[in-house]
């Protein structure tokens, strides 16, 4: 927790006096995926069950470009993989093309902040305000 606390101070994460971070260190990106990429699982499987559903079909959406951790997540995982394809020239996922594989049974998109092709920024902005709208409309 010491070292949680440390990155949270230094990102300066919205900490009352009292409060303190809560979070997992880990040692490289390929390892923080998988552990994200449990607990997105997991908090859709309660909130599944609460509501009376299957849990059986999550998905995650991401580009084609993505690091190959979260191929792996997906196959180790039981989770489906949704791949944006990418075009000629654009080399990052298409934020209306990720949103619109978006369904009830998704549990993350993922955005990259340096493509594995060229170190491209996908437009995390517009994805956040494309979500944002998509979970008001369908909830």
């Amino acid at each position: 927790n010491r070292c949680v606390n440390m990155i949270a101070h230094l990102f300066n994460a919205p900490l009352g006096e009292s409060e303190t971070a809560v979070g997992v260190g880990t040692v490289g990106s390929s390892e923080a995926i998988m552990l994200a990429g449990l607990a997105f699982k997991r908090k859709w499987q309660i909130k599944r069950r609460a509501e009376g559903k299957p849990t059986d079909k999550p998905n995650i959406v991401t580009g084609a470009n993505v690091q190959v951790c979260w191929e792996k997540f997906a196959r180790y995982f039981e989770v489906e993989l949704k791949e944006v394809k990418l075009r000629e020239g654009y080399y990052v996922m298409d934020p209306l093309k990720a949103v619109e594989m978006v369904d009830e049974n998704t549990i993350c998109v993922a955005a990259i902040l340096g493509s594995t092709l060229n170190g491209e920024f996908e437009d995390v902005k517009l994805l956040n305000d494309l979500l944002t709208q998509k979970n008001k409309e369908t909830g």
